[in-house]
């Protein structure tokens, strides 16, 4: 066992490594004009997954109303009532019963994605070039 624990720790450090998770970040507060050459601002889209968008939930459960499966009102909150309309639903479509809103059930529900992308900016020190390190 505890050989299986220091291997899950020194992947779990190659991997943060791996993934830079211990990289240096700085903020372009309080940096100097000498650093703000070094610092690199990035904007990564972020998506977030359909089956969590209040939108589409929302679309899900009045689909699932509409079908006799669903007694509340739409709220655009997966809880428990409409999980298991959505166990019912998929049942009945001979799906895997698994309660969620994946691709496969809002198909056959016939509703859309919505596209839910998120700006999300990070700022990370810029590495070196390898003539900027000899400099």
């Amino acid at each position: 066992m505890k050989i299986f624990k220091s291997i899950l720790a020194t992947f779990a450090v190659i991997t943060m490594l791996y993934t830079g998770a211990f990289a240096q970040t700085k903020t372009t507060d309080n940096v100097t004009t000498d650093q703000k050459s070094v610092v690199a601002q990035k904007s990564t889209p972020v998506k977030t997954r359909a089956e969590f968008q209040p939108e589409v939930i929302e679309k899900a459960q009045q689909a699932l109303k509409t079908k006799g499966l669903y007694k509340g009102q739409p709220n655009g909150k997966l809880d428990s009532e409409t999980r298991d309309a959505v166990k019912s639903f998929q049942t009945q479509e001979g799906l895997r019963p698994t309660g969620r809103l994946n691709k496969d059930t809002r198909q056959k529900l016939g509703i859309e994605e919505v596209d839910k992308t998120v700006e999300k900016k990070t700022t990370r020190k810029k590495q070196p070039s390898p003539s900027e390190k000899e400099s």
